[in-house]
């Protein structure tokens, strides 16, 4: 797709929704949408650098492939849960909603696998196939939004997603409930109303609602406080406040204060175990409410063993011009210890 048609439709969308999109933003998520199929054992980074726009509300775009539906209603489809999609290796059964609902518009078949509320975020696993064929440099993209209790809470995500044959595709996106009562059982919606093959737009309607409860992990949920702060070079200030752990994996939240949005950081917290395992944190969303750290686990999940973590912050700016990452992380700040043992 040429990057300026891609990034006149990043801008046409934003204005949809009333979203403001920084200088730079559209070419950097160009520049990710760009180099995917190029780069496929590097798709959860990247797709991560891009989940930046999730700091504005803007949905991040992920690969998506599909399969035919004469071939779907024929072949039972290899859909992967979202344990092992993810490479959690964890049973998930006793946390997760399953819808496997199927709604069909313009021939294209969007299918909602299920879902998991996992504290404010609800991480949701859909599949969609159409009877085109794609080629090996072409993709497919969902635009989401939302609803809960019939508010809309969320058009940000990250995520990652990968062929399950020459036509099928399966996605599994995160995405933040902030500022939601989540107490209860909650009506869901979620509501696409365009698709993209690279430069062409297909609208339609491909909507699901249900039900869903996140009490039994936030019980299973075990916290700790933290208390440490570093600085980066526009002068914000992070404050690590919280560590997290449960089936899903391991989470640092942070307060910010003086937060900017001009220029743009990538940050990460790296180091690792009393075992000598490498562990790191990527900050999959950011902005004036806080922001929250996931642990990478594209080379492993935290070793259960694991006693301590020794981690160090370091941050990357975004280019504001250019939509490349130089890669040029600079540490900016303390290195830290965190006790596993605190744990409850």
């Amino acid at each position: 797709m040429d990057d300026r048609l891609f990034d006149e439709f990043l801008k046409g969308k934003a204005l949809e929704e009333k979203l403001l999109l920084p200088s730079g933003l559209t070419q950097k998520i160009t520049s990710t949408f760009r180099e995917l199929p190029k780069k496929k054992k590097y798709h959860t980074k990247l797709l991560r650098f891009g989940s930046v726009a999730a700091i504005l509300g803007f949905c991040v775009l992920t690969s998506i492939w599909f399969a035919s539906p004469s071939f779907a209603s024929n072949v039972s489809f290899t859909i992967t849960n979202i344990s092992s999609f993810l490479g959690l290796q964890k049973n998930l059964d006793e946390y997760k909603t399953v819808i496997n609902k199927e709604v069909t518009d313009n021939s294209i078949t969007v299918k909602l696998n299920e879902v998991i509320l996992n504290g404010n975020e609800l991480t949701v696993s859909y599949s969609i196939n159409s009877s085109e064929k794609l080629e090996a440099n072409e993709s497919w993209h969902a635009f989401n939004r939302i609803y809960v209790n019939g508010k809309q809470v969320s058009t940000g995500a990250s995520g990652v997603g990968r062929n399950i044959d020459d036509y099928t595709s399966q996605e599994v996106l995160t995405y933040s409930l902030n500022k939601v009562d989540l107490s209860a059982d909650l009506n869901i919606k979620i509501l696409c109303s365009s698709v993209m093959l690279n430069d062409k737009e297909t609208k339609g309607s491909w909507d699901f609602e249900f039900k869903t409860n996140g009490s039994q992990l936030k019980i299973d949920t075990k916290r700790m406080l933290l208390n440490h702060k570093f600085t980066l070079e526009n002068g914000g200030e992070y404050t690590l406040t919280n560590y997290t752990d449960n089936a899903l994996g391991q989470e640092i939240y942070a307060s910010i204060s003086n937060f900017k949005r001009k220029p743009m950081y990538a940050v990460e917290l790296r180091g690792i175990d009393d075992l000598g395992n490498k562990v790191e944190f990527y900050m999959s969303h950011g902005g004036k409410e806080g922001a929250l750290f996931k642990i990478e686990n594209i080379n492993g999940n935290l070793n259960e063993n694991a006693k301590t973590l020794t981690l160090t912050p370091y941050a990357a700016e975004y280019p504001d011009k250019s939509g490349e990452m130089n890669g040029e992380y600079k540490q900016v700040g303390d290195k830290f210890t965190i006790d596993l043992s605190l744990l409850k």
